[in-house]
């Protein structure tokens, strides 16, 4: 299945993709492919769980919940700051050896995990998506969402990795499509609010949202008009009065409109 580390005395695999999704690998008759990309293992690493979905003790929910997930959930190389679930429980990777560097988590590394995060949990929470990039299907009318859908492919399948708290009028990108905060419960105003847990109420009622233009772009839009009315303006007017006074020249110096004429 995908994600599962397989590991041997000198050699760990993490499985990318299979065909199908699950089964079981037959000599002769499965294809196996080896990638060529070669992940950093982390030395050690600082895991917390966050306090709301805590049980029981921390060897339980290492041995419950934090290797069960690296042993089988593993997608991708991660850094400090990373936050994954597992059953549930939901957890945050507060640091990483080495520091500041990306990897994943193999049979040698250390995990640090006897602590926790506490953390505001929200009632219910409002989100809209961009209309564009959003697929079509998502969106039956100009004027109408796809919401059980939209909560199926993206929100749900989002939030249950993500615990962080939460800011009103936050833009969220997920697989390519861009969603916004609109409203949350309990509201915490300009600051970062609480996160999703298990009883949150999501929704995502109403019509997609248009992006605004770019500063730039109205710049540039604003001084074309004004450039525009004035040749407007000009061509209104006609071609400017000729000039009535004398133009002296040294030699042969001639008096009229100030033209030279040449015979």
């Amino acid at each position: 299945r995908p994600h599962l580390k397989l590991d041997d005395e000198n050699v760990e695999f993490i499985v990318g993709n299979c065909e199908p999704e699950v089964g079981q690998y037959v000599e002769g008759q499965t294809e196996v492919i080896v990638g060529d990309q070669t992940l950093n293992v982390f030395k050690r690493i600082h895991v917390c769980c966050y306090k709301d979905t805590f049980m029981y003790n921390f060897d339980r929910m290492r041995i419950d919940y934090i290797e069960p997930y690296f042993n089988t959930q593993q997608r991708c190389e991660f850094k400090a700051g990373f936050e994954f679930s597992q059953d549930g429980k939901r957890f945050h990777v507060v640091a990483v050896d080495p520091a500041d560097s990306l990897g994943v988590v193999g049979k040698d590394t250390i995990i640090f995990f006897e602590d926790h995060i506490e953390r505001d949990v929200l009632e219910s929470l409002q989100v809209l998506p961009y209309e564009t990039g959003l697929p079509d299907k998502y969106r039956p009318t100009k004027l109408s969402l796809d919401e059980q859908g939209l909560l199926r492919d993206y929100l749900k399948p989002y939030f249950e990795q993500r615990s962080a708290g939460l800011k009103r009028t936050e833009v969220l990108e997920i697989d390519g499509v861009k969603f916004k905060i609109i409203g949350m419960k309990p509201d915490p105003g300009d600051k970062v609010g609480g996160g999703v847990g298990k009883d949150t109420v999501i929704t995502c009622k109403g019509v997609a949202l248009r992006e605004s233009f770019e500063p730039k772009a109205k710049a540039a839009s604003s001084k074309a008009k004004a450039k525009a009315k004035g040749k407007a303006a000009a061509a209104k007017a006609g071609p400017p009065a000729p000039d009535q006074g004398q133009s002296h020249s040294g030699d042969g110096g001639s008096s009229g409109n100030g033209n030279c004429t040449i015979s």
